[in-house]
């Protein structure tokens, strides 16, 4: 019989993808809020575990008996106002269900974490696991929240627990809501984007990243994290490929990044004021400028782990869109 595996944040746009890439390995139990239905899942042979991540019980009952936690649910909001949330989610959460499952015995933990709790650089540079976290003194929730998080993990596996880290980019694929309809992608097809934003980030295909998921799983070494980074883009040259899939034209100029920064400032006081509106909000603004580029190659070296182009990403994100979410 296949070892079992309790899965957090399944419902989610990597859990759409991941879950049965896991099926393929593990009998699988899914964390669902009560009543929750799961008809991209239907074809599959899956446990329910009903409850929230706040409830001890509901976690001891979702790692009891269990080989592999796969640990994906997080708050992902970049407003201010947010950050309470993510401290309650993001960290005491993962700290709870990290000790439940040394606890339980589990024989691996896989936490998916972010490159946004590794570090940026000021210059287009390639940063990697052995940098220290940079992002305290721009005040971002979920920065701070994934690198607590982390910590939570880490504070664990030296009592004991198998764990493991992932920390993936920004990802594209199909069934990702915060980069579909009136987000990026839209944006760019409605001409919405007149300039770039002056710094770089890192963007994978969300199926490259669930592929380095499973090889860390099965060749990860416990206390380590691992980058699986894809494509180091400019803001121009991630807008440019959009465009290139999509069909549209991509803005032609640079936004100067003292001009993105008086922006971010403005848009903080208006927030202090009025509350944060996103796809747009300050921190958004204030990572902009930064560049957000890493080195997988320690991905690449210990788990046989590669990315593709992020391309492929875009355009299922893009035809799904087109069919209205039914990719």
């Amino acid at each position: 019989m296949p070892p079992l595996c309790f899965v957090t944040g399944a419902s989610g746009f990597v859990g759409r993808h991941l879950v049965p890439k896991l099926a393929h390995h593990y009998r699988l139990r899914l964390l669902v809020r009560p009543g929750q239905e799961l008809p991209q899942f239907a074809h599959l042979d899956l446990e329910r575990c009903e409850g929230r991540l706040d409830s001890a019980i509901t976690l001891a009952n979702g790692v009891r008996g269990c080989d592999l936690v796969v640990h994906l649910a997080a708050l992902v909001s970049f407003r201010p106002e947010d950050r309470a949330a993510m401290q309650s989610i993001n960290v005491e959460a993962t700290a709870a269900l990290a000790a439940a499952a040394r606890s339980a015995n589990v024989r691996r933990f896989l936490h998916m974490s972010t490159i946004s709790a590794v570090a940026y650089r000021d210059r287009p540079e390639l940063a990697d696991e052995t940098d220290a976290y940079n992002f305290a003194p721009l005040h971002i929730g979920y920065c701070d929240t994934k690198f607590a998080a982390e910590r939570a993990v880490l504070a664990e596996c030296a009592r004991g627990l198998d764990a493991v880290i992932v920390n993936p980019p920004s990802m594209y694929g199909a069934g990702d809501r915060r980069k579909g309809d009136d987000s990026l992608l839209t944006a760019v097809l409605r001409g919405k984007i007149r300039m770039c934003p002056p710094g770089g980030i890192n963007v994978a295909n969300v199926d490259d990243v669930c592929d380095g998921v499973i090889a860390a799983i099965q060749r990860g070494r416990s206390g380590e994290r691992y980058l699986l980074g894809g494509e180091n883009l400019t803001g121009a040259q991630l807008l440019q490929r959009i465009a290139n899939v999509i069909g549209a034209r991509a803005p032609r100029y640079t936004l100067p990044r003292f001009v993105m920064s008086s922006a971010e400032l403005l848009l903080r006081a208006k927030e202090r004021a009025f509350g944060s509106r996103p796809p747009l909000t300050s921190e958004i603004l204030r990572l902009g400028t930064r560049f957000l580029w890493f080195s997988s190659k320690k991905a690449g070296e210990e788990l046989g782990w590669r990315a593709g182009v992020v391309d492929p990403g875009i355009a299922a994100a893009w035809r799904e869109l087109q069919d209205g979410g039914t990719e």
